[in-house]
């Protein structure tokens, strides 16, 4: 008799203790996923900006070509400052409007939008394809 009871409680323990630690973990997995929604949260407050909807890389467009073709990505990235800003960052300050001075920009070089280093001269580049290339970046919102 003194075993049965031994063992009811042993019994009632062990599935009172089971019960409480699937709470344990369903608690503990809720506040995982709270901590990792917080830093996806987080991470689209900072600096670094989501995807552009265009991306050179897997571009066909011209301008995107060009780009790869030229040493543009030697100071950019698309996301993020190098040596000169980000594309995205261009895409955001500029519109349609600056095609042309832009593409200008881009042939002849120049200084001072960006900070105090200067964007290099490309004099090899025609005025069109400069224009195919500032085109596609201010896609890159």
């Amino acid at each position: 008799m003194l075993k049965n009871f031994f063992f009811l409680i042993t019994l009632s323990a062990a599935i009172s203790s089971c019960g409480e630690n699937s709470d344990q973990t369903q608690n503990h997995a809720d506040s995982t996923n709270a901590a990792h929604f917080e830093k996806d949260v987080k991470k689209t407050d900072s600096v670094v900006s989501p995807a552009p909807a265009v991306s050179i890389a897997t571009s066909s467009d011209k301008g995107a070509q060009l780009i790869i073709q030229n040493d543009c990505r030697n100071c950019h990235k698309e996301q993020e400052k190098l040596i000169g800003p980000a594309f995205t960052a261009i895409a955001k300050k500029y519109t349609l409007k600056d095609i042309d001075a832009l593409a200008s920009k881009v042939i002849k070089g120049g200084a001072g939008n960006w900070g105090d280093i200067s964007m290099s001269a490309h004099p090899s580049l025609q005025k069109n394809e400069a224009k195919e290339m500032v085109a596609f970046i201010l896609k890159m919102k």
